[in-house]
C-alpha cells in the first residue's frame, strides 16, 4: 500500500490509510517494500507525549524486524510493509494498537491510552532471510575482531604496567607467550598436572595496589577445580599448569587473562590481579 492509496490528513502532514494508520514520509528511498519473511534493518524509536518508550537505554544501532504479511491486521506491521530501503518516515498508532494488537500484551502502567504513539523510522536495508543471515555472520565476525583488537590493546597496556611494577619491586618474573608473569617461590616435589586433572590450590588474591580481595587460607580449605576446562580464569588455568604438587608461586595476571572488562565484586573492570598460590594436591 503506497501513499497514493491514502487519504490526506491535515494533522502535521500525515496521510491516513483505510485502517486509520497515520503516516508521513520525510524522505523516500529506492527499491521495493519487504516481502513476507524479509528483514527490515531500521533505526527506530517510538515516543508518546515526547517520552521515549523505545529503545531502552544502552541499545544502539539498527534494529532488525522480520516482516510478516499475516500481521498486516496490526497497523505497525502495515507500516513496516509500506517501507523500503532508504525511507525515512513517521507513523502513529494508538497504545491499544501497539500493545494489545501487535505485542499481544496489556497496556503497561504509565502509558496514556488516549495519546498516539509516534514511530520514527529510518530504513537502512531490506534483506531476504539469506542476506540477513549473511549480515549476522558478518556482524559477529566484526564483533569478534573488535573484541580481539580491544583485548590486544588492553594486554599491551597491562604488560607495561606489570613490567613497571616488577621493576619497581625488584621482582624477576618469567613471562609466557600469553602475557602471564610468574615467579616460582618454592619448587614442589610431586607430579605436574595436565588438562583434565583435578587440582587443589591454596591462594591469596590481591590487586596491583595491594588491596586483598579473597583468600582460601582464610577459609582453611584449598580451592579445587578441573584444570584446562575454563572453570577458572585463563591466568589460573595456565599458571597452575606450570607448577608441580607442593610448589608455591606468585602469578601476575593481566586483565584479559582475568575478568577483562567485567567487574567482579571488589575487582574493578580491567584489573590486573596478583595471586600467591600453592598447589596442594593433584588427582589424575
Amino acid at each position: 500500500m503506497g501513499l497514493a492509496a491514502c487519504s490526506q490528513s491535515s494533522e502535521e502532514g500525515y496521510s491516513e490509510t483505510a485502517s486509520g494508520l497515520k503516516i508521513k514520509y520525510l524522505s523516500e528511498g529506492e527499491g521495493v517494500p519487504a516481502d513476507s519473511g524479509d528483514f527490515l534493518l531500521m533505526n527506530m524509536q517510538y515516543l508518546q507525549n515526547d517520552s521515549l518508550l523505545f529503545p531502552p537505554a544502552g541499545v544502539d544501532g539498527p534494529i532488525p524486524v522480520q516482516y510478516a504479511s499475516n500481521m498486516d491486521s496490526s497497523q505497525v506491521f502495515e507500516a513496516f510493509g509500506m517501507l523500503k530501503k532508504g525511507d525515512s518516515a513517521h507513523f502513529q498508532v494508538s497504545a491499544e494498537e501497539l500493545f494489545v494488537n501487535t505485542f499481544r500484551a496489556e497496556i503497561p502502567p504509565g502509558i496514556d491510552n488516549e495519546a498516539p504513539i509516534t514511530f520514527q523510522i529510518g530504513v537502512e536495508d531490506v534483506m531476504s532471510p539469506q542476506d540477513y543471515q549473511a549480515y549476522q555472520m558478518e556482524m559477529m565476525r566484526q564483533q569478534q575482531e573488535d573484541a580481539l583488537a580491544q583485548q590486544a590493546g588492553q594486554l599491551s597496556a597491562d604488560s607495561l604496567t606489570i613490567n613497571e611494577y616488577l621493576a619497581d619491586n625488584n621482582i624477576d618474573a618469567q613471562t609466557t607467550d600469553s602475557g602471564l608473569r610468574y615467579v616460582i617461590e618454592e619448587e614442589g616435589s610431586g607430579v605436574q598436572p595436565s588438562a583434565g586433572d583435578s587440582v587443589f590450590v591454596h591462594y591469596r588474591g590481591k590487586l596491583l595496589d595491594g588491596t586483598p580481595f579473597d583468600a582460601s587460607y582464610d577459609r582453611g580449605t584449598p580451592f579445587g577445580f578441573v584444570l584446562g576446562r575454563q572453570a577458572v580464569i585463563a591466568g589460573w588455568d595456565e599458571g597452575i599448569a606450570l607448577l608441580n604438587k607442593g610448589a608455591k608461586a606468585t602469578l601476575y595476571i593481566p586483565s584479559p587473562l582475568a575478568y577483562g572488562p567485567q567487574s567482579m565484586g571488589p575487582i574493578a573492570a580491567n584489573s590486573i590481579l596478583i595471586f600467591d598460590v600453592e598447589l596442594v594436591d593433584v588427582k589424575q
